[in-house]
């Protein structure tokens, strides 16, 4: 099959160079200089007199400028004779070459961002690693480009290896031969879209519906393997392949996973969507810690397989990497991808619903800290710019939107059809090569759903009227509460947050503590280990807390292991108090109505999948 598909390609290959019309790349991985490699091309024919070069300025996922052309220097070019060419560069990311009609080469530095000294850091999951001997990571906008009005024409990428070095990515037409690996590329955009991570290999492939998904790890520490990664998260990959309808759109996935130790140097840490892959840039941590964590980002990024790789618009089919236009629907890229990375767990029984109610209560209580009056769409379209500041509401408003969606289309289908059926039909509606236009898609959805589906998306997503969230949990026999006094067993009340360098959530002010942690002692800085032997992973440390709740009643025995300093060592010490219970007052509650109707249960009973 492989070898079919490589001679095929390379069939396609050689027409397009009886046409002189390919892009013929290569890099040299043994030759790295100061953390720079070279970069070559034998351009394809140009028959206008001046033609401009172009390395992106932002690329689909990221939606935000990082000019990666500023990463390039030393750009030059040749004439077929051999003879260099007169170069202007016209700003970080373009090159105008005169005479282009006889260009036949150009050839150029890179250094990678991960150590560039620049004030607009790049996020790790979207630049760029050299690291000689040790680790490449061929992000490939970071290192590759394109002449205007040439993003389709085909590519033939030659990377030379050292010898112990093997290339993780969801390519698949690949030829070797040596310490040389050959890529075909249909365009542009598909090698934008298929990072490659080069180094010593620890990779495990599995079989999940259908596909071959591939588990690379680079670890210098070697603190955790592919195999034991590929065993913790099959769960979550198993369950988005069900909830996908037991097959995936695609014949070959790769996680490509680096783990870093220390601090990074944007500060964070994540993950980039591709279609056929998804890169992480994660802290080095034990396996089972380092798989919960995983686990959620790869089952919010795993699910961009079906959006954009399926379903999208023109203005991310054929992007424009210098002057991006924005579509306005992040509320279906990464708010219904969000919305399905926490419904599959609920939905194929890897959380309880009341964690999952705790995910939702989560979102909903973020929503204050953003314009809540701002139509999405018009966020959607000013995000790099004018709503920068409110691009992160496409993780809560933009999923809550994806929640609202499933449930009304599942109401008004009597509970046979939601969210995730309506993106199997745009996808067989449009697919990989057929991108929708920007203003037709809400008349689209409503022609395969109601017109109640079309005044949800005029009042809520193009308006500026808030969720009908209370009416909306109603249909679904879940009460939702605001401004409420709630009784439970406290779990402290102070301030928390994560570090990052320890991996472990930390007590950020004891000030506000309620009567409990008090009683146990809570300091600032204290690292949370574990609550009566059970441990406390950043990962879901919610639903966690949620957990030991109800293993508790008052009056019970509580010990909490934390990590403190004293005089400059860090030591366990072991806290101890008994379980109180604590009124306390929250600003939204969800919990199910033990009074909901036949009609109520039966809609819950689609929507969380719950017998």
């Amino acid at each position: 099959m492989k070898k079919i598909l490589v001679l095929a390609f390379i069939s396609i290959a050689t027409l397009a160079e009886a046409q002189n019309k390919i892009y013929k790349f290569s890099v040299d991985l043994t030759m790295v200089n100061n953390d720079m490699i070279k970069i070559e091309l034998e351009t394809p024919e140009i028959k206008s007199n001046k033609i401009i070069y172009n390395i992106p300025k932002i690329v689909p996922g990221t939606y935000k400028i990082y000019d990666f052309g500023q990463y390039s220097m030393d750009f030059e070019a040749y004439d077929k004779k051999g003879l260099s060419m007169s170069v202007n560069r016209i700003d970080n990311n373009r090159w105008e070459i005169d005479n282009a009609s006889n260009l036949a080469r150009i050839s150029y530095w890179v250094e990678d961002t991960w150590d560039a000294e620049v004030d607009n850091v790049v996020f790790e999951p979207g630049g760029t690693n050299i690291e000689a001997n040790e680790n490449i990571v061929l992000n490939n906008h970071g290192f590759f480009g394109y002449f205007d009005g040439m993003k389709s024409v085909p590519y033939e990428l030659t990377v030379t290896r050292p010898e112990n070095f093997y290339g993780s990515t969801g390519l698949t037409n690949i030829k070797t031969v040596g310490n040389k690996d050959v890529f075909y590329i249909n365009n542009y955009m598909d090698l934008v879209d298929s990072p490659i991570m080069y180094n010593a290999p620890d990779t495990t492939v599995m079989k999940v519906g259908g596909a071959d998904v591939l588990i690379s790890v680079y670890s210098k520490n070697k603190v955790v393997t592919s195999k034991e990664l590929a065993k913790n998260i099959s769960s979550i990959l198993e369950a988005q392949k069900n909830y996908l309808g037991g097959k995936l759109p695609v014949d070959k996935y790769a996680f490509i996973i680096y783990l870093y130790s220390g601090q990074s140097k944007s500060g964070g840490s994540g993950a980039l969507e591709h279609s056929y892959s998804s890169f992480y840039y994660l802290p080095e941590m034990s396996s089972d810690k380092l798989s919960e964590f995983l686990g959620d980002i790869a089952a919010h990024e795993f699910f961009h397989i079906v959006t954009p790789l399926n379903i999208h618009s023109e203005e991310i089919g054929n992007f424009d990497y210098i002057n991006p236009k924005m579509s306005k629907h992040l509320w279906l890229y990464e708010g219904v991808t969000e919305y399905f990375a926490g419904h599959v767990q609920m939905y194929e029984g890897l959380i309880s619903s009341e964690e999952y109610l705790n995910i939702l209560s989560g979102k909903i209580k973020t929503l204050k800290y953003f314009n809540d009056t701002l139509p999405f769409t018009e966020m959607s379209k000013g995000c790099l710019v004018e709503y920068v500041d409110q691009y992160g509401n496409v993780y809560q408003k933009g999923a809550l939107i994806g929640m609202c969606l499933d449930i009304l289309l599942r109401e008004s289908s009597g509970g046979k059809t939601g969210m995730k059926d309506m993106m199997a039909k745009l996808s067989s509606v449009y697919g990989k090569e057929v991108s929708f236009k920007d203003e037709d898609l809400f008349d689209k959805i409503t022609s395969l759903s109601s017109q109640e589906i079309r005044e949800f998306f005029k009042k809520y997503v193009e308006g500026n009227e808030p969720l009908p969230l209370e009416a909306i949990f109603n249909k679904v026999g879940i009460d939702f509460k605001k401004d409420v006094i709630v009784k439970e067993i406290s779990m402290g009340g102070a301030s928390m947050g994560y570090n990052s360098e320890s991996n472990r959530i930390f007590i950020v002010d004891a000030g506000n503590m309620d009567a409990f942690g008090k009683s146990l002692g809570f300091k600032n800085n204290d690292e949370l280990i574990s609550i009566n032997g059970t441990e406390i992973n950043p990962s879901g440390v919610n639903a966690t807390f949620s957990t030991i709740k109800k293993s508790l009643k008052e009056g019970d025995k509580v010990a909490v292991v934390v990590a403190r300093e004293d005089k400059g060592v860090k030591k366990n010490i072991t806290l101890k108090s008994k379980a109180m219970i604590i009124e306390k007052k929250k600003d939204y509650y969800l919990e199910f109505n033990a009074s909901a109707t036949p009609e109520q249960l039966q809609l819950q009973k689609s929507w969380l999948n719950t017998k």
